[in-house]
């Protein structure tokens, strides 16, 4: 049997309309999970200055939720809730804990769920 280059010229219609298709939905995907991800890099930048700012001087439980909710209004980030955010006392420190989730839906009934789960430690033990 003799396969001639007549015969196989390219992709065929159907692998290439397959081909296509996945890589549209993946990179749907993409576009509607990482605006969530930049969020997170934000949050994470707010804490990191909290504790720059937090580890000179003193700092109450509600003073220090006043600046977090403060800075995640002026980033206008959507996904934190004043529920998500905790501020416990350990011993001189702080233990600042910031646990949200972030429901994106994809298409049609489909959805992901993102977690995430931040913890910093504010003041000298």
């Amino acid at each position: 049997m003799s396969f001639s280059s007549k015969n196989q010229q390219g992709l065929a219609f159907m692998p290439l309309v397959f081909t296509v298709t996945l890589l549209f939905i993946v990179i749907s995907i993409v576009f509607k999970i990482a605006p969530v991800y930049l969020n997170h890099s934000k949050v994470v930048a707010m804490l990191e200055q909290l504790k720059q700012e937090a580890s000179g001087e003193k700092k109450t439980e509600s003073e220090i939720k006043a600046s977090l909710t403060k800075r995640i209004n002026i980033n206008n980030i959507d996904d934190i809730t004043q529920g998500d955010i905790a501020v416990n006392k350990q011993g001189n420190a702080f233990k600042v804990l910031i646990n949200y989730e972030v429901v994106k839906p994809i298409y049609g009934n489909l959805s992901v769920l993102i977690e995430f789960n931040d913890e910093l430690e504010v003041g000298v033990e």
